[in-house]
């Protein structure tokens, strides 16, 4: 009837059998989590058993604030703490790996526990560089990275990774169509040097439009980033895309395949909401059209396991995958016509997915 009448390694003992169970029976399992140990031999016990699969976190917080956040009442908590210091509950903190102050606000504490969840989902990575010139780009748009770089990364870098990502890092860059997308990881008080950079070297864009995004190393670590650039780290870290300079040293999370893939659903939504904002325009962009009937299509194709970086590959294969003619990819760049149908194709292939009318 009260657990913790029985001895400490009687007590380990049954939560370690207890976990063996509820493991077996949800094999599709990695990591699960104990709430919450109370008692000091029993918990010294169960990390001798489970080793290094057990990461002990003692949460910290100032009578003060304990009281205030008390659903019962000031004098429940002091009830409470009285028979969790009897089991040594107190004294757990001696055997964690983390302890963590929790007088702040509560996603400061859900920022840190989501930190040090990823950090055994997702394997710490050291990205390769690459040259520049490897790029093919434009011969300005070269010496624009070059000097950007130049700039950035002096004897006090800035910054501590910098990549080149969409289709400028594909090889697949388009004069008057494409962006320079540029991804960086960099200390918030580096705005200020990164900004005096950008406006000196802006003119040698030569009116190409500039995609900057600016990360610091701990938004990595935690995962509190969006989906799309959830999906830059992963391909940074299985080596499909290499950043043209990182600091020495610098490792980042390579989110696993099945998290990438399960966090572009939320881009899916959104791409098939701005895809019919686009229709119903007298005079869309076609070239916003285009591309994000192209995400909409690369995302449903994620889900199938073909990963398509492309654009024009991406609406090819969702095209001829619903039987239809696959000119329309070409002039949809170009030809309102062909936009419109082409988008009406790809946004019935995602619809077809949900349960019930379509329509």
């Amino acid at each position: 009837m009260d657990p913790y009448r029985l001895d400490p390694v009687v007590q380990a003992e049954l939560i370690v059998d207890a976990l063996d169970r509820y493991c077996e029976a949800h094999h599709f399992l990695d990591s699960v989590s104990i709430e919450s140990l109370h008692d000091f031999d029993s918990t010294a016990e169960l990390a001798r058993m489970l080793g290094s699969q057990l990461t002990i976190t003692y949460l910290d917080a100032s009578a003060a604030v304990r009281a205030q956040r008390g659903t019962a009442g000031a004098q429940d908590v002091v009830d409470r703490d009285l028979i969790k210091s009897a089991r040594g509950a107190d004294k757990i903190a001696s055997l964690a790996q983390e302890v963590i102050g929790n007088d702040g606000p509560r996603l400061e504490l859900e920022r840190r526990l989501d930190r040090m969840a990823l950090a055994r989902k997702w394997p710490e990575h050291r990205p390769s560089t690459m040259p520049v010139n490897a790029l093919g780009l434009p011969v300005h748009l070269e010496s624009y990275l070059a000097e950007l770089l130049d700039r950035l990364t002096g004897p006090r870098p800035l910054i501590d990774l910098l990549a080149v990502t969409g289709s400028g890092a594909r090889g697949k860059y388009q004069h008057r169509w494409s962006d320079l997308d540029v991804f960086v990881v960099a200390s918030v008080d580096s705005l200020d040097g990164m900004r005096g950079v950008l406006a000196e070297l802006e003119a040698e864009l030569g009116g190409v439009k500039l995609g900057l995004t600016v990360l610091t190393r701990a938004e990595c670590q935690a995962g509190a980033v969006t989906s799309r650039l959830l999906h830059v780290l992963a391909l940074i870290g299985s080596g499909c895309l290499v950043p043209l300079w990182c600091a020495a040293r610098l490792a980042l999370p390579a989110p696993d395949t099945e998290t990438d893939i399960d966090v572009s659903l939320r881009d899916g939504i959104q791409a098939a909401i701005e895809v019919r904002r686009q229709l119903l325009r007298g005079s869309p962009d076609l070239r916003d059209l285009y591309k994000v009937t192209a995400l909409l299509a690369k995302i449903q194709l994620r889900f199938g396991g073909v990963e398509c970086p492309s654009d024009h590959d991406a609406l090819r294969e969702v095209v001829e995958a619903s039987h239809q003619d696959t000119g329309m990819v070409a002039a949809a760049r170009t030809e309102r016509a062909a936009a419109d149908e082409l988008a009406m194709v790809v946004l019935r292939s995602w619809l077809a997915t949900l349960p019930g009318d379509m329509t």
